[in-house]
């Protein structure tokens, strides 16, 4: 099975509680629900909606909170039991922009408050995830018309649907209790997963992210969407021209830091074979560290990492490489590197279809192709630019 689907935490029984609240059939104070608004916010629906394996209505039924809302945009869907969130001084300008941008097309959007309810966060959440749909699709070089319904006979291979290659929407699914994250990823995977996971439903063609936003350090909105950005940097990618196969280890993670520390520096997920982990501290400083690593020689080279097969391999110096890697590629080489990830997700094989056959070997082909490259060369070019780079960031 695709690595996504991977879980090891063992399988115990798991009773779910009644829930208590609903959403699906409530009035949003912000859109009031009114067709106009919702499209002026780029709002398709707040429910029901086609989220999970069966649907906001079974979110609903099976999986106790206060209160579930959700929101259909675009390109995802989200289900939230999020409760209101006071506005932490540090995070108030940050805050602010947000609402300026959102009363743009809602107008009863406050300039300012001192607690958001849980309306507001997600309608945040979903303009700010389309936002970063929109930073993916610019990384990738391509447009939403890029990619067919269907797979065509003709042009360039691009998958096997709209979104990305895939034929449905992304998901996002945050609970505010581990218990509910237990119950929903049970549901589909008939495993309890303890952390954020990211999940395929080759049936429905889409890709789901569950976060259980039980733990300190996502409760605030500062450091959750981070978290939330940095995993669907991961299902973007693996969705791209479909997920057939998984892309290079090392390539999937400096992606995903690079997405999650443009949003917030500070935040960084460690992924582990269930998902992303919290739990895992690094240096404060990446671009320092990424500095010292270089000049002691003890950065992991390309011929390493483009063997790396599991995330559990790359240890918290080679997540920083990683990312800094990405950083160099598409700081210096935007247009080269849109095309080296469209190499990567677009292997086919001698019949036309799709393979993850020999990842190592096609890096190398398409850094020579691209770049004129060996892997040594990209080393040396990695770490001139980041001997040029201001280490304190």
């Amino acid at each position: 099975m695709a690595r996504l689907a991977l879980a090891l935490i063992a399988l115990t029984s798991f009773l779910p509680l009644a829930p208590q609240g609903r959403g699906d059939d409530e009035v949003c104070p912000w859109c009031k629900n009114d067709p106009a608004l919702m499209a002026a916010a780029g709002v398709v629906s707040h429910g029901p909606i086609a989220i999970g394996p069966r649907g906001s209505a079974d979110i609903v039924e099976k999986l106790v909170a206060k209160q579930w809302i959700f929101l259909e945009t675009a390109h995802l869907r989200w289900a939230s039991s999020m409760g209101p969130a006071a506005v932490d001084q540090k995070d108030k300008e940050r805050v602010e922009a947000e609402l300026a941008r959102l009363r743009k097309v809602l107008p009863d959007v406050p300039a300012k408050v001192k607690r958001l309810d849980p309306w507001l966060r997600l309608h945040l959440f979903a303009m700010r995830g389309e936002e970063l749909y929109a930073r993916f699709q610019s990384l990738l070089g391509v447009t939403d018309a890029d990619f067919p319904e269907s797979r065509k006979a003709d042009g360039p291979y691009m998958g096997d649907g709209r979104f990305l290659g895939e034929k449905d929407k992304f998901e996002v699914v945050i609970h505010t209790s581990r218990a509910s994250h237990y119950a929903f990823t049970e549901d589909f995977t008939g495993v309890r997963v303890a952390d954020s996971f990211r999940y395929h439903v080759p049936e429905k063609h889409k890709l789901i992210v569950s976060v259980p936003a039980e733990d300190a350090d996502l409760r605030e909105d500062r450091w959750l969407f981070p978290h939330v950005a940095h995993n669907l940097s991961h299902v973007f990618f693996v969705a791209y021209k479909h997920f057939s196969y998984d892309p290079p280890i090392w390539l999937d993670e400096g992606l995903a830091h690079a997405i999650e520390k443009e949003i917030e520096p500070l935040s960084q997920t460690t992924d582990g074979e269930e998902g992303s982990l919290r739990d895992t501290k690094g240096p404060t400083n990446w671009q320092a560290t990424a500095h010292e690593l270089v000049l002691k020689k003890k950065a992991a080279n390309t011929a390493t990492l483009m063997h790396v097969k599991e995330f559990g391999e790359l240890d918290m110096d080679a997540n920083v490489v990683g990312w800094s890697r990405v950083r160099f590629l598409l700081e210096a080489h935007p247009q080269a590197f849109a095309r080296f990830l469209g190499g990567i997700k677009g292997q086919l094989d001698a019949q036309g279809y799709p393979s993850g056959t020999d990842l190592p070997s096609l890096q190398r082909n398409l850094l020579k192709e691209l770049w004129g490259w060996t892997p040594a060369d990209f080393d040396a070019a990695w770490e001139a630019w980041v001997n040029a780079q201001d280490p304190r960031g």
